[in-house]
């Protein structure tokens, strides 16, 4: 299930980019003092605005239904994330783009 949503994320910015110059970038770390696992898929793409994040998870939401989307993929990916007792957000990158973020316990707990 967790490939699921990495798969998710990483198709969204593949879909995001509007032309080969620009950048996917996959980082991950593990923050000891939060005992928390990390992952952030950081593209360069169009972005998303303020409205489109409230919404970003929510089933059936698309701003691609004209090329095919159906709006499940991050609702699934949340909803991945949330049994796993973690967090999935979106922000905005530091020049474009967006972050997606998806923090996990590292407490042997996830399951």
């Amino acid at each position: 299930r967790m490939e699921q949503v990495i798969i998710n994320l990483i198709q969204n910015a593949c879909q995001a980019l509007t032309n080969p110059d620009e950048a996917i970038v996959i980082k991950t770390e593990y923050l000891e003092a939060t005992r928390t696992i990390r992952l952030e898929v950081i593209d360069e793409g169009i972005g998303i605005s303020e409205q489109e994040n409230q919404h970003i998870t929510d089933p059936f939401f698309t701003t691609k239904r004209d090329t095919g989307g159906i709006g499940l993929g991050l609702s699934i990916s949340s909803r991945i994330i949330l049994e796993h007792g973690g967090t999935l957000q979106f922000s905005p990158g530091s020049v474009k783009g967006t972050i997606a973020t998806v923090t996990l316990l590292a407490d042997g707990n996830n399951e």
